[in-house]
């Protein structure tokens, strides 16, 4: 038997559902002849009466009514999936380090959401990578470090340069580092090198202080908060504390020295190019980083 058409299956299924050709032909928009006309041609498909036809209603057949039970489940299968599509094309999930997100990132969303009003961001934040082809919840992901992927489409965003910065009244009071409290970041990734006092010092050929305070957290967050309380000098990322700058929170104790650091990089399934929501976003985010 050859199967009957989509077409022909919506017209019988919406016949059965209102138990009406004239109601089933003014949901689908079309005439009641047309809809007697594709029932007629499936029953003579199918070889078998569906409707029992009388002068004001039609009623289903046995044959019929066993038919409407399958096409209702799988219509609403259908809708409902169409309904998770387009809602999935309306969220976009985004995977990050908690520190990009919060001190470069979100602050930057509202810009993107306003040029894109049928999409809604959602960040999700981790220091362990995610896995992509595991977690189709996570659309994109922007990877700290200097790791290449293989079988994902991989753009480096960013790179970063690490200096030396302190709260305003801090940096303009200091002649040397002599007893200032130097603060840096212990990473909880053991693939990232750890970038030392010591690095700056050797970059920006100034001599370690002979008595100074040494103090590490793992979050660069925790860092930039003790530098904006004024707790000493921090030696972080010049992208993280970006914002922080431009709004005179935050000034560079000097110039000199910065030291290579390592690069903000957005992964994507080759697959997930296809979606137009990440399309977007990867173009919105390449133009955001060319003018931090």
């Amino acid at each position: 038997m050859t199967f009957p058409s989509a077409s022909a299956l919506r017209v019988f299924d919406a016949a059965a559902r209102t138990g009406s050709f004239k109601s089933a032909a003014e949901e689908l928009n079309v005439s009641p002849t047309a809809v007697s006309h594709q029932i007629r041609r499936l029953e003579d498909q199918l070889g078998i009466a569906l409707f029992v036809r009388s002068t004001r209603k039609v009623e289903l057949t046995h044959a019929g009514a066993r038919l409407a039970q399958s096409t209702r489940a799988a219509f609403r299968q259908i809708s409902d999936a169409l309904e998770e599509i387009g809602s999935a094309e309306k969220i976009l999930t985004v995977s990050t380090t908690p520190a990009f997100a919060a001190l470069w990132l979100v602050p930057r969303l509202r810009a993107f959401e306003a040029g894109n009003p049928g999409i809604q961001v959602h960040v999700d934040t981790s220091m362990a990578p995610v896995d992509l082809d595991r977690d189709r919840r996570v659309d994109i992901a922007i990877r700290y470090g200097q790791q290449t992927y293989a079988d994902v489409h991989q753009e480096r965003m960013l790179e970063e340069k690490i200096g030396v910065y302190g709260a305003p009244d801090l940096v303009d009071g200091l002649t040397n580092l002599e007893g200032t409290t130097l603060i840096d970041t212990r990473w909880h990734s053991p693939s990232l090198d750890p970038i030392t006092w010591q690095d700056w010092f050797k970059a920006s050929g100034t001599d370690a202080p002979k008595k100074a305070h040494y103090r590490s957290f793992e979050d660069e967050q925790h860092v930039i908060s003790a530098g904006l309380a004024g707790q000493g000098l921090i030696l972080i990322s010049d992208i993280l504390v970006s914002d922080s700058m431009k709004r005179g929170w935050l000034k560079q104790y000097t110039k000199a020295g910065k030291v290579p650091g390592f690069s903000y990089s957005c992964v994507v399934t080759k697959g997930g190019l296809e979606l137009s929501k990440i399309r977007r976003f990867l173009s919105w985010l390449r133009d955001a980083c060319r003018s931090a």
